[in-house]
């Protein structure tokens, strides 16, 4: 599921400190850097926000996994 990343989504994702990349899901093997079901995870790295969030072309979509699961 793709969202807007808009003003609003960006203060709101800070102050409810939202999280949604493969690094905060529990199905995510750090050890592997794999999702242990199976999908891919290049569109949800912590990575790919953290560099793309701060360069000329940020992202402007945020892409959710749809198995994401905080443990």
């Amino acid at each position: 599921m793709q969202v807007a990343r808009t003003p609003a989504f960006d203060e709101e994702s800070a102050r409810f400190a939202l999280r949604f990349c493969c690094e905060d899901c529990g199905h995510f093997d750090a050890a592997s850097e794999r999702c242990r079901h199976g999908w891919p995870t290049d569109e949800h790295r912590q990575d790919r926000y953290a560099d793309r969030w701060k360069s000329e072309r940020p992202l402007s979509v945020v892409t959710f996994c749809k198995e994401f699961e905080l443990c």
